[in-house]
């Protein structure tokens, strides 16, 4: 087993996001009567973090429906999850194999505790992570929470490490914590967000041989 870990983003890079989002989204906008997002207004929302989606909230709904829509979109999304939520094909046997090479595989999303948790569950795949690290509402950034997610895990390892997303901010985490980053091209990201990552992949059935090659060239 390499002494490594490999650092996941959740949405868009493990878990299809679309499946629960957007029909929580459209449906909490249609439930106040306010006209639903096209699906792709929401998809670009999609990895970002809470704050960024509470102001989009805030330029489509009046003041005062704004935060009953997002209580209401949040619990349409954690009841989807279960029946509705997917991973993209191919994520779960690429984690199951990693899981048996890599020493280390952990979560850090900015999505919240209660949405990472049920996701992981629902997905039936909460007991291949051995450290999770959703956002917290004092996180300044993902650099942040990557800094802190390293020194946590540092007391299980002491070899290289891979950050892996489909956002901007997932490849800037990975650098400004002196690790390698790989883009998932099949999440997210607009054109170009995706330019300074290391490596970029477009199949997830690539993830597994991709990060393995990586982390032995840092080694």
């Amino acid at each position: 087993m390499l002494d490594a870990i490999l650092i996941f983003d959740l949405d868009g890079t493990l878990f299809r996001t679309e499946t629960v989002t957007v029909p929580a989204v459209r449906g909490a906008f249609a439930a106040h009567g306010l006209t639903p997002p096209e699906e792709g207004e929401i998809a670009a929302l999609i990895g970002t973090s809470t704050e960024d989606y509470r102001r989009w909230l805030a330029g489509r709904c009046p003041a005062d429906l704004a935060e009953r829509v997002e209580r209401m979109a949040v619990a349409r999304e954690l009841a989807l999850i279960p029946g509705a939520g997917a991973l993209y094909d191919g994520i779960p046997r690429a984690l199951s194999a990693l899981r048996a090479e890599i020493a280390t595989l952990a979560i850090c999303s900015n999505g919240p505790a209660a949405y990472v948790e049920a996701v992981l569950a629902g997905c039936s795949i909460a007991g291949l992570f051995d450290v999770v690290r959703p956002r917290r509402e004092d996180d300044a950034d993902k650099s942040q929470m990557v800094h802190d997610l390293l020194a946590e895990a540092r007391s299980l390892l002491r070899g290289p490490g891979v950050v892996i997303g489909d956002r901007w901010d997932d490849i800037e985490a990975a650098h400004a914590n002196g690790l390698p980053a790989i883009g998932a091209a099949w999440g997210y990201a607009s054109a170009g967000e995706l330019d300074e990552a290391d490596l970029v992949i477009d199949d997830p059935r690539d993830l597994r041989s991709t990060a393995l090659r990586l982390l032995q060239s840092v080694a």
